[in-house]
């Protein structure tokens, strides 16, 4: 039951349909055979395996933009732009994956 003044929130499909981003680690190198992505959607997961790479489905999101700059894993493909955002301020380089 909602009160007074209070509206229920409607998911948007928009995240669906936003583009892929993929940040990378410049010190690193580029995701490939025995490397692990995180990823976030069915077509973030299809280009990490296309990659060579590992995808890991649904990686912490607080901890990824961290794990990459550390090393822990190669790559992040995501539409999150507060993920991406995050990436980028610990030195990721992000850019539109080709379609």
């Amino acid at each position: 039951m909602l009160g007074a003044g209070m509206a229920v929130i409607q998911p948007t499909v928009a995240a669906e349909n936003a583009a892929e981003i993929i940040c990378t680690n410049p010190k690193d190198d580029p995701p490939g055979p025995d490397t692990t992505v995180a990823c976030y959607s069915d077509t973030g997961c299809a280009l990490a395996e296309t990659l060579g790479a590992e995808p890991i489905r649904d990686y912490d999101v607080g901890s990824a933009p961290f794990a990459l700059a550390r090393g822990k894993i190669s790559a992040i493909i995501a539409t999150s732009k507060d993920l991406i955002e995050t990436a980028e301020a610990n030195g990721a380089k992000c850019r539109p994956t080709e379609k």
